[in-house]
């Protein structure tokens, strides 16, 4: 997501139940800080992206830049998108 498609992400709120306490895997911290970051990554509304289509709640990114953006290894953000 190097071109930003959706503006500005440090504007806004999204909202966290507390039952993502429960989660099997909240006790994992790789998994649950890329879970939080996609979840502050991802459009609010939908966007275009070099002629593709990218419908809200979704984000354009690699396992590269998620490594980069989280300071997660990409074995971590393997792992994590697995779980």
């Amino acid at each position: 997501m190097g071109d930003n498609i959706s503006g500005n992400m440090n504007t806004g709120f999204i909202k966290l139940h507390r039952s993502l306490l429960d989660w099997e895997w909240y006790d994992d911290l790789a998994t649950t800080k890329l879970f939080i970051h996609l979840l502050l990554t991802a459009n609010f509304k939908n966007k275009s992206w070099k002629g593709i289509d990218v419908p809200a709640g979704s984000v354009v990114t690699g396992r590269k830049k998620l490594a980069k953006e989280t300071g997660l290894t990409e074995r971590q953000i393997r792992t994590a998108i697995k779980r």
